[in-house]
C-alpha cells in the first residue's frame, strides 16, 4: 500500500541524479549595427543608417490594398531588408 506512495516521493530525485553539467564558454561578435528611426515619419519611409554601411532595401509592404487600385495610396507599413 505505501510502495506506490515512496516511489512517487522518489521519482524527482533519481531525475535530477540523472543530469549532467558542463562549462560551456559563448562569444558573441557584432559585425553590423543599423538603426531604423521612424519618428516623424509617418507618410515617407524610415530613416535607415548602418555603422559600416551594409545594403538595406525599404519598401511598402501593404497586404490590404487591392490590386484593382489605380492610384498608389501611402503604404501602412514599411518593410526594410537587409
Amino acid at each position: 500500500m505505501y510502495r506506490p506512495l515512496l516511489l512517487a516521493a522518489l521519482l524527482p530525485l533519481t531525475a535530477h541524479a540523472a543530469v549532467a553539467t558542463a562549462p560551456l564558454e559563448v562569444s558573441l561578435t557584432i559585425k553590423e549595427s543599423c538603426r531604423v528611426d521612424r519618428r516623424d515619419r509617418e507618410p515617407a519611409p524610415p530613416a535607415v543608417s548602418c555603422t559600416f554601411d551594409a545594403p538595406y532595401r525599404v519598401q511598402p509592404n501593404d497586404d490590404r490594398r487591392p490590386p484593382a487600385v489605380k492610384f498608389k495610396p501611402q503604404p501602412a507599413y514599411w518593410e526594410v531588408i537587409f
